[in-house]
């Protein structure tokens, strides 16, 4: 009798806490990865209120807190890891990266632009990676989500 006293005493507590608190939604991780030998400047987007790619990919919402350098660039092979708070990304996404190689003193833009949207290609808690690849002459971005 005591044991089940104190089952449902416990019950009652957690019963308590659930119905009292409001749980935060887990953040969003947001990994930048430049698989390339060369710098590359990501040009991630992130928004908490965009809902489409015309309102996230505007100046005020492009991200260049990954790094302290003067420069926002990924240097080869380098990766950062960015973890926002879930109301801060209602849609994030890169358009443009720019790969540099400082030996030639050559830049290529890469045309490509990713688009994601919470609750529709991700949701809060998950990881989302951007890699940045050099496939021959090309140079790209994917998305991942592990």
């Amino acid at each position: 009798m005591q044991v089940r006293a104190m089952a449902s005493g416990a019950a009652a507590v957690v019963l308590g806490l659930v119905s009292g608190c409001t749980v935060e939604p887990p953040p969003t991780t947001i990994e930048l990865v430049n698989a390339t030998d060369l710098d590359v400047r990501p040009n991630l987007y992130t928004s908490g209120s965009a809902s489409d790619a015309a309102g996230l990919f505007v100046g005020s919402n492009l991200r260049q807190d990954f790094t302290a350098r003067p420069f926002p660039e990924l240097r080869g092979g380098e990766s950062v890891s960015l973890t926002l708070g879930c109301e801060e990304v209602a849609s994030l996404g890169v358009d443009a990266p720019v790969f540099f190689d400082a030996v030639s003193l050559t830049v290529e833009v890469s045309g490509e632009r990713i688009w994601l949207r919470r609750g529709r290609d991700f949701e809060c808690g998950a990881t989302v990676r951007f890699v940045y690849f050099a496939e021959g002459e090309a140079f790209g971005v994917r998305a991942e989500f592990p």
